[in-house]
């Protein structure tokens, strides 16, 4: 398929193209990744390749249907994304009567973003769809923590991960910090490093995905046996990152989340 956030998911993007070529597509998949990944155009690549009618399974990029699907406006696909902190139980309402529609091409297609975010009144509702899906539709959810959905849709998806770029650059801050918490440096010299985190949302959800990153790095360096630091330490933090992000998702400060995370990563 012509993904755009290639290299680190080549084996992911192969598995994918191999289930649209056997005709072995899915009802519903779970895409989850860090929150700075596009993991909607990474969706849309897999919706072409299972829509496209030129190259099956390898999406041709030219035709009408993948032009409208690069667009947006695709008449069979329906997105749904958060209102305000949440996806609401109103916008899982509004997937149900789209898939009760015949489609206009082969089958209805939904894509939820932040799907970890969904209440757990919208949890229930999907799960009825997802239980019994209405013809050959397919539904994509996409997430930044799966650990937010409940396990009754967890078990009704495919699941797959889909790691981000790492970049020197970007993530030169996030390197510099875990090493400084793997080292034990005292809590007064990080939270200065961090200061300029601390005040804007954004910027401290993007510094937790490199984290992130930087931590599943470690483990495949481990696995290499070149990492000095224990497994066990570097999964918690792992867990504890992703505890962070999803408090802020919440409506916690971000500035609290940080200092908190780094608090109990330094314990």
């Amino acid at each position: 398929m012509k993904f755009n956030c290639s290299t680190n998911n080549s084996k992911l993007t192969e598995r994918l193209e191999k289930v649209v070529e056997e005709n072995k597509v899915s009802h519903a998949y779970i895409f989850e990744g860090p929150g700075n990944l596009d993991k909607s155009a990474f969706a849309q690549a897999f919706i072409k390749g299972v829509l496209c009618p030129d190259n099956r399974g390898e999406n041709c990029g030219k035709c009408s249907i993948c032009d409208k699907v690069d667009h947006d406006n695709h008449e069979d696909i329906t997105y749904v994304e958060k209102d305000g902190l949440s996806v609401k139980d109103s916008a899982i309402e509004v997937i149900q009567d789209k898939l009760n529609i015949k489609p206009l091409g082969n089958r209805n297609v939904v894509v939820v973003k932040d799907s970890d975010t969904m209440t757990l009144r919208a949890q229930n509702r999907l799960l009825k769809t997802l239980e019994e899906p209405p013809g050959d539709s397919l539904l994509i959810l996409l997430s930044d923590n799966i650990e937010n959905l409940t396990q009754t849709i967890l078990s009704r998806c495919v699941k797959y991960r889909i790691e981000g770029e790492f970049q020197e650059n970007a993530g030169t801050k996030a390197n510099k910090l875990a090493g400084m918490i793997l080292e034990g440096a005292p809590i007064f010299e990080i939270n200065r490093f961090i200061e300029e985190y601390l005040k804007d949302r954004d910027k401290t959800l993007e510094l937790l995905d490199e984290l992130e990153i930087v931590y599943i790095k470690l483990i495949t360096e481990k696995h290499q046996g070149v990492s000095l630091y224990k497994f066990e330490d570097i999964y918690e933090n792992i867990h504890d990152i992703e505890e962070a992000r999803k408090h802020i998702h919440q409506g916690m400060s971000a500035s609290y989340a940080l200092k908190n995370l780094i608090l109990k990563m330094s314990m």
